[in-house]
């Protein structure tokens, strides 16, 4: 299991460790999408 994988004698270890990730992983697509927000009406466009 990846529990054992990552050396873990508890299920619950490897379970924060993923919602850790999993909320890592939302806060960053937040982030890229507030980037990209309006970058569509450039594309068209020569810099």
């Amino acid at each position: 299991t990846v529990s054992s994988m990552l050396g873990h004698k508890s299920i619950k270890t490897t379970q924060i460790y993923a919602k850790i990730t999993k909320e890592k992983l939302n806060q960053d697509m937040e982030n890229l999408a507030a980037r990209l927000n309006g970058v569509e009406e450039f594309a068209g466009c020569t810099i």
